[in-house]
């Protein structure tokens, strides 16, 4: 599955952001956008193995849209969602070539299980491909420094080998994308990827989500659980924050990597897995290991391939070819036109240190990219907190703009209204935009309206 391009026809920006979020996550490689305008023409330049649209989407038309695809014989799947399905349009679209007809609010799981069954029927009706070298490079990694570079060859050298590969790196600098690198340039590229943050599941809930259990096994277990290892088996199985499992887990995953085995929780037979294992920390590994959080023998047995990613902060160099990129993207995405950015935009942006590394400066591109007045970012778009527009040099020639509130709470205001325009009022909707609760958008426009 992971591999497969999918294409996303969704006008609602949170949606269609959920969704592509989603399945990128699940490896596949995804294209949205928000009108149905050129749908057909773009399915046809990319040949997508499945389309997702919502039958609501301005400028769609999904009967024309089926139609069109059985005429231009596309070996496509298509799933359509709807608000307020009527059951004879629905029957109609299904008769035409549509594989599922979903209700919005769409579950993630069912989306999913659609989408699992969407590829199936392609490859039933795909002929059998061979899967060349040429076709197993889809992981991009945008860089124009030395280090990332130097970095990106010693993956590829290893990709093919078994090696355990440990990745280590702050938040946000690309760590699961290195993992994905490695696993589409090995020989396991058309077997599973599957992620599991470690950090992000109870303890009574990871080790049944890794090593999987039997009905019966403990209360709730109403039936037979597969774990990740088994699912990634012959794959690759990315384990997110390792450094963050809990101690005996540790040592039960050492047992696998040395064994190939996993014991199911209430199991009796070992069932032996052939999986690839690529590790990630935000931590200082060796710290872990000296304060007694990390087992020592998993570490060296992960550490066979150390690839240290440096922070943003430390290659310079790429935030100019990573807005570029990030523009172009989230353009496409939202239907926008922005070309490009102001000088001082390109200033503020080389000042600025990025804690949250290259994922803190693609919110902050696709921030601006919605706020934005004209075909050029501007400075004052990109509302980073505690900068301030002053503190630069002033653009000369043609680039020379009218003075801007400069503020942080009038850039925090301007933003605000301006998403309050973009959802047509919509007060919930623009405060999950925003980030923020309802209840704190209400407070900001009635602290607007005492001071105005």
């Amino acid at each position: 599955m992971p591999g497969h391009r999918i294409f996303i026809i969704l006008e609602n920006h949170k949606e269609r952001m959920a969704y592509v979020r989603f399945f990128e996550n699940l490896g596949f490689l995804v294209d949205a956008i928000p009108d149905g305008s050129n749908a057909l023409s773009h399915l046809i330049e990319k040949k997508f193995d499945m389309v997702i649209a919502d039958v609501a989407t301005p400028g769609f038309s999904a009967t024309d849209f089926l139609k069109k695809v059985v005429k231009a014989n596309l070996s496509c799947q298509t799933l359509l969602l709807a608000t307020d399905p009527v059951v004879e349009h629905a029957v109609h679209l299904m008769k035409l070539g549509a594989l599922d007809y979903l209700v919005k609010p769409v579950e993630m799981e069912q989306l999913e299980l659609s989408a699992r069954r969407a590829l199936a029927a392609v490859r039933q009706t795909s002929p059998p491909k061979h899967i060349s070298s040429s076709h197993r490079k889809r992981v991009k990694i945008i860089t124009r420094d030395n280090g990332i570079q130097m970095l990106l060859t010693l993956a590829s050298r290893v990709a093919r080998s078994s090696a355990s590969v440990f990745i280590q790196g702050e938040s946000g600098t690309g760590k699961e994308l290195f993992a994905k690198y490695i696993h589409e340039k090995s020989d396991r590229c058309d077997k599973p990827f599957v992620a599991v943050n470690c950090a992000a599941l109870p303890e009574n809930l990871l080790e049944s989500e890794l090593f999987g259990h039997e009905k019966g096994s403990f209360t709730g277990a109403i039936s037979r659980k597969i774990g990740k290892f088994e699912l990634a088996h012959n794959g690759t199985l990315f384990l997110d924050e390792i450094t963050e499992m809990q101690f005996h887990l540790q040592s039960k995953l050492l047992r696998v990597l040395q064994e190939r085995v996993v014991d199911r929780v209430g199991g009796t037979e070992p069932v032996d897995v052939n999986v690839r294992v690529i590790a990630t920390t935000n931590r200082d590994a060796r710290q872990a290991v000296e304060s007694g959080d990390f087992r020592e023998d998993l570490f060296y047995r992960l550490n066979t391939i150390p690839l240290v990613i440096p922070p943003l902060r430390d290659r310079r160099k790429d935030i100019d070819v990573l807005c570029d990129f990030f523009i172009q993207r989230y353009c496409k995405i939202d239907g926008r036109h922005v070309k490009g950015m102001t000088k001082q935009a390109v200033s503020l942006l080389n000042c600025h240190p990025f804690p949250g590394n290259v994922r803190e400066l693609e919110n902050i591109i696709h921030r601006a990219v919605l706020l934005a007045d004209s075909d050029r970012i501007e400075a004052k778009d990109l509302m980073i907190e505690g900068a301030s527009t002053n503190d630069l040099p002033e653009p000369e020639g043609d680039q020379a703009v009218a003075s801007e509130p400069n503020s942080l709470k009038e850039m925090e205001q301007k933003m605000i209204f301006k998403t309050l325009d973009q959802t047509e009022g919509n007060r919930t909707h623009a405060a999950k935009i925003l980030g923020i609760s309802v209840r704190t958008l209400r407070n900001k426009l009635n602290e607007y309206k005492e001071n105005n």
